[in-house]
């Protein structure tokens, strides 16, 4: 039995729930600073970068999801979660997609895409994807420890959340009377969630 290390996953635990709430508040004020540019209902999140003040906050927001992420995985580790190497893997391809979305701007308008912009899209549809995935197949690997059946149960809800949210988005890609925007937004919502439901459970897995 390999032995769990001395040091508590609690502050790293709650520095991830600080820093993706944080991330979340930020995007919720860029919705409601900029709603007279960027509509909340049709428009991405990303459009935020191309306004005077919208790009250095709208960055700072995907740091700080990238940062918690970060912090997540070394909570994890601290308090021996158990885990699968597709649920790492689905995990890895999530902050991927958060850094790509970072490095490179959107399209300023989708009737006239860039290779930058497609890129964007590209990482956005693998950030939306596989942290539910991620969450699904990490909720199965807990079920099988009663430590983490509470929060199996749990983070299953919220896999369920991020997958049908991400699919309405993907879904508004091709069916252009959707609320794309305002989809995009709930999925965001709804991977907030999924970080906050796993750093909860590593908080409480150390009482």
């Amino acid at each position: 039995m390999t032995p769990r290390s001395t040091l508590s996953p609690t502050p790293l635990a709650t520095l991830t729930l600080v820093m993706a709430a944080v991330a979340q508040a930020i995007i919720a004020g860029l919705t409601l600073g900029f709603a007279g540019h960027v509509s909340p209902w049709r428009d991405p999140v990303s459009d935020y970068a191309w306004h005077r003040g919208g790009r250095l906050l709208f960055a700072v927001a995907v740091v700080l999801l990238l940062a918690s992420a970060a912090a997540l995985a070394v909570a994890a580790h601290l308090a021996a979660l158990p885990r699968t190497p597709l649920a790492s893997a689905l995990f890895l391809l999530w902050t991927a997609g958060l850094l790509v979305v970072l490095l490179f701007r959107s399209n300023l308008s989708a009737a006239d895409p860039t290779a930058s912009g497609e890129i964007h899209r590209a990482g956005g549809a693998v950030l939306f994807a596989s942290l539910p995935l991620a969450a699904w197949t990490l909720s199965t690997r807990l079920r099988a420890d009663t430590r983490w059946l509470a929060a199996a149960a749990t983070l299953r809800r919220g896999a369920l959340a991020g997958v049908v949210t991400a699919a309405a988005f993907g879904l508004a890609q091709l069916v252009g009377w959707l609320p794309a925007g305002l989809l995009e937004r709930v999925a965001l919502l709804a991977e907030f969630l999924i970080i906050a439901t796993m750093a909860t459970a590593l908080r409480r897995a150390v009482r």
